[in-house]
């Protein structure tokens, strides 16, 4: 079957994402208008690698008759060529093929044939979720200074590529690098990949209902209205970050420190993880004096009941509702994927003793510090990849487990930093900022239509992207406020898609 995904339409020299109706259906644009016809597939048939001309080598062959059966053919498919390859577009389905050769020898015409049965079949891959499985963090093409923004994914449709930009999507993402390896390994079959996962997506706003900034549909309609109703038969899912609130607990870890607010330090930590588990996040402090003359923290209540999340108690629900929104789907197999634990390792092989540090520079006074760090992993990414791993337990879902463990075993946020290859000059040790970081080539690489391996960089290097990095690829120049900070990095993704491939394989 001739490839469908990896290609470059759009011609700028990057993978393309085509996220259209026509594409899912393998039409024409416009094909779809009221609705589209059946999807056909591009087949390549070589008599010349079948028995059938082994048996006349060396005789002139005239002809080849082609005669296709079965599938949803009402009645055979009958071709003539003078040479021996057959290119077609079928249904799927499965059918059969009987290859003629003819031959003149003199006044005698003789013919040699063959049956072959054979499937059409093109593998649907679906990816949902949020900004882990879009690509944030890895844009296709980094910004030029302030003046030429981040380049995300490809398509010939103008509209799909402001969507693209509009939920970050990237294809550096996990999803499509499963995918296209998918494409690859296999040339009997081919890989049609649509990807709807959009940075900040949550279950309920983003993947059930829309999400807003640029989103205006769910991420389920934007299904439907892409596949209609063919069958997925691998759907990938990363979901649940955002609903127990990940980034405000990033920020409010960043935020507190033990040094400038000793007062009420341990209230803002306590706050924080009980908003992750119970989604209120609502809770404040605030200082107040007890007699005779000492400062205590109080609790600030002003704002209950604002701004909730589903949180760890609340995500079993939501995974609920978001089953309830597939059924509408014929789904063969369905993957999702467990968080990465960015805590470790630092370049002695220990916890990093800060991360997300570089997002507020210069003093550093604001970090996650190793306690922090540990709380994070205890008390949200523990549970939060239980729950998922649960969740799919329960649905026979495949859970893609050990990815944190995998992120942790020396590939953290403090790890040394991918090596390309800088000038001489910019030297060989890890590097947190100063001339290297101003120099992304040695960093960044956008794998492409490669399918490779992502080692170049090392082996012993971070998977994350880092805020700094963060920051020159995407912007804004405030690293507290660039949005790539604690994602994967195309190293990372690459990782992750290993992972995936591994836990879709057959079981003997």
């Amino acid at each position: 079957m001739t490839d469908r995904f990896g290609g470059d339409d759009d011609g700028d020299g990057l993978m393309d994402l085509p996220n259209t109706t026509e594409y899912a259906h393998n039409l024409a644009p416009g094909s779809c208008p009221g609705g589209c016809p059946e999807a056909k597939f591009g087949l390549i048939f070589e008599a010349g690698l079948s028995g059938t001309t082994a048996d006349l080598a060396g005789l002139p062959v005239t002809n080849y008759r082609w005669t296709v059966h079965g599938g949803a053919l009402e009645a055979p498919l009958r071709y003539t060529t003078l040479d021996p390859e057959l290119r077609l577009l079928l249904p799927e389905g499965r059918y059969t093929m009987e290859v003629a050769a003819g031959i003149r020898l003199g006044w005698v015409s003789l013919s040699a044939s063959i049956l072959e049965d054979f499937e059409v079949d093109d593998l649907l891959i679906v990816a949902i979720g949020d900004s882990y499985a879009s690509g944030e963090g890895n844009p296709e093409a980094p910004r030029v200074g302030s003046s030429v923004p981040a380049r995300w994914a490809g398509s010939s449709d103008p509209a799909a590529v402001v969507t693209h930009a509009a939920a970050r999507r990237s294809s550096v993402a996990w999803p499509a690098r499963v995918a296209l390896a998918m494409e690859r390994v296999d040339r009997s079959t081919s890989v049609t990949f649509i990807s709807v996962a959009a940075s900040g997506a949550r279950i309920d706003r983003g993947i059930l209902t829309a999400q807003g900034d640029g989103l205006d549909s769910s991420q389920i309609d934007e299904l439907r209205h892409l596949v209609g109703d063919r069958r997925i038969d691998v759907l990938l899912i990363q979901a649940g970050g955002n609903d127990v609130g990940f980034v405000r607990a990033v920020r409010r870890l960043i935020e507190a420190d033990p040094m400038l607010d000793p007062i009420c330090y341990d209230m803002l930590i306590e706050n924080t993880f009980s908003a992750v588990r119970d989604g209120d996040w609502s809770r404040g402090v605030s200082l107040g004096y007890k007699a005779p003359f000492s400062l205590v923290c109080r609790p600030d209540e002003s704002r209950r009941g604002w701004s909730e999340l589903p949180g760890l108690d609340g995500l079993p629900g939501a995974f609920d509702r978001l089953e309830g929104a597939l059924a509408s789907f014929e789904v063969g197999t369905t993957v999702i994927v467990g968080y990465p634990d960015p805590t470790g390792a630092d370049v002695a092989g220990e916890q990093c003793r800060e991360i997300v540090g570089d997002a507020t520079p210069p003093f550093g006074v604001h970090e996650i510090d190793r306690n922090e760090q540990q709380l994070g992993v205890d008390l949200l990414l523990g549970p939060l990849n239980d729950v998922i791993s649960d969740a799919a337990s329960r649905r026979g879902w495949i859970f893609v487990g050990g990815v944190a463990e995998a992120f942790a075993a020396g590939h953290g946020y403090c790890a040394p930093w991918p090596d390309y290859g800088y000038p001489a000059e910019y030297g060989h040790t890890a590097p947190i900022g100063g001339a290297r970081l101003s120099y992304p080539e040695g960093w960044f690489r956008n794998p492409g239509l490669g399918g490779g391996p992502m080692l170049l960089g090392g082996i012993d290097v971070t998977w994350y992207r880092t805020a700094a990095q963060s920051a020159v690829l995407q912007g804004p120049e405030a690293r507290f406020d660039t949005t790539g900070t604690l994602h994967p990095n195309e190293v990372g993704h690459d990782a992750i898609a290993r992972l995936v491939l591994a836990a879709m394989r057959p079981r003997d």
